[in-house]
């Protein structure tokens, strides 16, 4: 494996090297689908690179954003410290300036820098909106083959311990007063409504997982394989229907061209605020947005090329309410900069040298899911992250999910940045009323005299509701169907993760995912990555 990173002379050199190669596949992206798909496809021999535009972040991959008390280990390793990372110096490193939401530009993408909370999907979240061929029944192999490398636990300390559990007590007590039951999220993944859980995480060997840690090792070992760092994908080099290379730029703005092999193939994995740029910037999309790309002095095909597809229609996130409640209990937050200056010896200790204790666990002590029905028929989901955030006061991250019917639209800016042309949140009646039922229903559960709860910050229904913020989990701005975009239909990708009107196109991210998942979006990211990886592979053109 070769690994470029642009910096210094050698680097320089490889850089040379792998832009005057040609591939058998170039998979644009390293966040979690780029990852997967580009070691499946060099584990079918393959000639595979894969571009990335940020940096690595771990030790191994190249970061020196390491801790004080452990050099081999960045603050992105450590589970227990994932709520301090965004108040870190590497943050704004990581995180793309280009996109109207947060997105991340590191290697592993938003499963570097997220709370690790890891949701099996549930069967309906295939089984409403995907196509044939791509239900439950179909895909329930390719999440068989992610859960035998990444499967998340919720039991990650060594010891077999849960540690910093009076959050779960408090909450576990309330909900199961209300006839609710507690599950495992991971062992019975359809079970989202009134239910509780401990949380599913996204951690492996008492370190951060992903795909970082479970895929790219495995690409790294063979020859086939290349993987650069800090290369940004301007746009497709088309001939006509083909894809023949890509333009991209390194960190010091120095652009070049790297070719396909004859009967190569590109991959889109660059995210759904981002793989949509480099399909407008490559003449696919609607004709607005290309000539958008056009004013920002990119090259275009021939007009006569231009393929009319609803890149950027369709796009869906989670809406997030935020409930704050004091529950008069002593338990608080992790003291997350004792750990990060040292000083807090006896959590390091312990994880250091057992891999135990609560650097083990993730931000949140408890995931809850529920569902409702508003006056249009439509089942809409519900997750509810809990995590402390000062002594005894809990936050809920309250996710509107699977079930929303409100979509928005993703464009392009005159400097190259994606934007929101419509907001995805909150458009339609159904949706308002939907989470207005069941705000309030929380809101009267957790204010009842029994209780001895108090709601703090946003204190009633509408201030709850007015608390909107983004899920970050995009989706659909490349959407997946059998209703070919050209011809008026709605997807910009067929059932083979194909571009409509281009021969060796596809997408492997979550542009493509037709619907929303009940719950947090990386695990099922991952899952549409192994099944995209198979139906490209499968594929002759």
């Amino acid at each position: 494996m070769r690994l470029v990173s642009l910096s210094g002379l050698t680097a320089l050199t490889l850089a040379m090297k792998a832009a005057a190669s040609t591939y058998d596949y170039i998979v644009v992206g390293g966040g979690p689908a780029g990852i997967i798909t580009a070691e499946r496809l060099s584990e079918a021999n393959k000639k595979v690179l894969l571009l990335e535009r940020g940096s690595g972040p771990t030790v191994a991959t190249g970061s020196n954003h390491t801790l004080t008390w452990d050099d081999s280990l960045t603050p992105i390793d450590v589970p227990g410290l994932s709520s301090a990372v965004g108040g870190l110096d590497l943050w704004n490193e990581y995180i793309c300036d280009d996109t109207p939401g947060y997105s991340a530009c590191v290697l592993g993408g938003g499963v570097t820098v997220n709370y690790m909370v890891f949701v099996h999907p549930a069967a309906h979240d295939f089984n409403d909106k995907w196509p044939r061929g791509w239900k439950w029944k179909d895909v329930a192999p390719a999440a068989k083959r992610l859960y035998k490398r990444n499967s998340g636990t919720t039991l990650p300390s060594e010891d077999g311990q849960r540690y910093d559990q009076g959050l779960y007590s408090t909450l576990s007590g309330f909900f199961s007063k209300l006839g609710w039951k507690s599950v495992d999220m991971i062992k019975q993944p359809n079970e989202k409504h009134e239910v509780y859980s401990y949380p599913s995480w996204n951690i492996k060997d008492s370190l951060r997982a992903g795909p970082v840690r479970t895929y790219l090792p495995l690409a790294e070992e063979r020859d086939n394989f290349t993987l650069r760092l800090q290369t940004k994908v301007i746009r497709l080099v088309r001939s006509g229907s083909k894809v023949t290379g890509v333009e991209v730029e390194n960190s010091a703005g120095v652009r070049e061209i790297i070719k396909l092999a004859k009967s190569g193939r590109v991959v889109l994995s660059a995210g759904a605020l981002s793989t949509p740029r480099v399909l407008f910037n490559s003449g696919i999309g609607p004709k607005a947005q290309i000539q958008t790309a056009k004013k920002t002095g990119v090259t275009l095909p021939p007009k006569k090329d231009w393929i009319e597809l609803p890149v950027g229609k369709n796009l869906k996130d989670h809406p997030i309410f935020s409930i704050v409640v004091n529950t008069g209990e002593t338990w608080g937050p992790l003291d997350t900069a004792s750990v990060l200056n040292g000083t807090s010896t006896t959590n390091i200790n312990l994880y250091e040298d057992k891999a135990s204790g609560v650097l083990t666990q993730g931000r949140h002590r408890m995931i809850y899911f529920s569902s409702n029905v508003a006056s249009d028929g439509i089942t809409r989901y519900y997750q509810g992250s809990c995590a402390a955030s000062a002594q005894g006061v809990v936050t809920i991250t309250q996710y509107m999910t699977h079930g929303l019917t409100s979509t928005g639209v993703l464009g392009l800016s005159e400097d190259g940045s994606t934007v929101f042309e419509q907001s995805p949140y909150l458009q339609t009646a159904g949706d308002v009323e939907a989470a207005t039922s069941f705000i309030q229903g929380m809101v009267d559960n957790i204010t009842d005299a029994s209780t001895g709860f108090k709601l703090q910050t946003y204190t009633n229904t509408s201030a709850i509701l007015g608390s909107l913020t983004s899920g970050i989990h995009y989706t659909g701005t490349a959407k997946m169907g059998t209703d070919d975009g050209r011809k008026g239909g709605s997807s910009v990708v067929d059932t083979n993760a194909k571009v409509y009107g281009m021969d060796n196109l596809f997408i492997s991210d979550a542009s493509i995912h037709p619907d929303l998942p009940t719950g947090n979006s990386q695990t099922i990211v991952m899952v549409v990555a192994e099944m995209a990886a198979a139906k490209i592979l499968a594929y002759k053109s």
